[in-house]
């Protein structure tokens, strides 16, 4: 993921006028197929395949001691999740070496994702080397699967000689797919010039980052994979938060500064989130399905979208979450989703 924490500033501008999202113009889901013995179904991204339901890491945190960690992962390998997503950002680098050890501990052969930010390790091309190694020592893995720049340097490294150096490491045998978390489709054009971008990583929900559906479709023109987070709006659309400060007493006292929380749980903004929130409770409440099942399955059957990432420190939900890879929605249900979009705090 990338949220406030995780330190992403976006980018990309919200659209500028209402747009059409047809089923005709998602991806088809017949190339995906059921994991042996898994019950996740698997996108494609570059020759790899992934669940099209990620363990996203940030939510196990930073004490490799905590049990519940084990847990969790055990949970998701059991439900047919394949892959889990990290950051050196995390944390500073404790994720990464919680996640380490309790993939020792559980025994799990499991594909990582990580991520190198500018702020922490730095984007120069010895920088960008120095930080794959790190993150590979404290995960105890010899190479990433994915590993993707967290966002955009903001002092003045080019971004050819970054890419470049990204794109080394793939050739160096360090990471299978190289990518981009949080870039606007200038800065992947950018990066194309100097090498293939294998995939990317932005939010998105029915009520947030909504100029991803945009990018998403243009990466799955050119063939580049889309890996999606803060699938569930930041916890709006998991179903438990009625009030915005029952999330204020999760986040602290800062919470009005963060930047999801000035998007969805402002005054004013809130009442949207929860219009959004509630239609799709209905429509979930007929389907069969949970809400948070629900708007993981919007996500993932969104067009160019290969797989989104749902965190969480309960071992219950990640079950859950895995099985919203078999809620197949109709090209209805997906209307009558998309007419809720426009009802949301962050539409213009």
């Amino acid at each position: 993921g990338g949220a406030p924490l995780r330190g992403a500033p976006r980018t990309a501008q919200q659209p500028k006028t209402p747009r059409q999202w047809h089923l005709d113009q998602r991806r088809s889901r017949q190339d995906w197929r059921a994991t042996d013995g898994g019950e996740v179904l698997t996108g494609t991204i570059g020759s790899e395949t992934f669940s099209v339901v990620g363990l996203g890491g940030f939510e196990l945190e930073d004490d490799p001691a905590w049990a519940g960690a084990r847990d969790v992962l055990a949970a998701a390998i059991e439900a047919g999740i394949d892959w889990l997503d990290t950051s050196e950002a995390y944390f500073d680098e404790m994720n990464e070496r919680t996640i380490g050890a309790v993939m020792r501990d559980v025994d799990a052969s499991v594909k990582v994702s990580s991520k190198v930010a500018p702020t922490a390790s730095g984007f120069r091309a010895d920088q960008i080397r120095q930080a794959c190694a790190g993150s590979l020592e404290r995960l105890g893995i010899d190479r990433l699967d994915m590993y993707l720049l967290h966002f955009p340097d903001k002092t003045g490294v080019p971004l050819e000689e970054t890419w470049s150096a990204m794109r080394q490491l793939v050739d160096d045998g360090m990471v299978v797919l190289a990518g981009l978390s949080n870039f606007d489709q200038a800065q992947i054009e950018q990066c194309l010039t100097v090498g293939p971008v294998d995939v990317i990583q932005e939010g998105l929900s029915p009520i947030d980052h909504l100029e991803t559906l945009e990018l998403a479709g243009w990466c799955g023109r050119q063939g580049i994979g889309v890996v999606t987070y803060e699938p569930l709006g930041s916890g709006m659309l998991a179903g438990a938060i009625e009030r915005p400060e029952d999330f204020a007493r999760v986040v602290g006292d800062d919470y009005a500064e963060w930047p999801f929380w000035q998007r969805l749980f402002a005054p004013g903004k809130f009442e949207k989130s929860v219009s959004v929130r509630d239609g799709m409770r209905a429509v979930a409440d007929r389907i069969g399905c949970s809400l948070p099942q629900l708007a993981l399955a919007w996500n993932i059957q969104q067009q160019g979208v290969s797989a989104t990432l749902a965190g969480t420190r309960n071992p219950a939900h990640v079950r859950t979450n895995a099985e919203a890879a078999d809620v197949v929605l109709t090209r209805d249900q997906i209307d009558e989703l998309d007419a809720l979009i426009p009802l949301g705090p962050t539409f213009d």
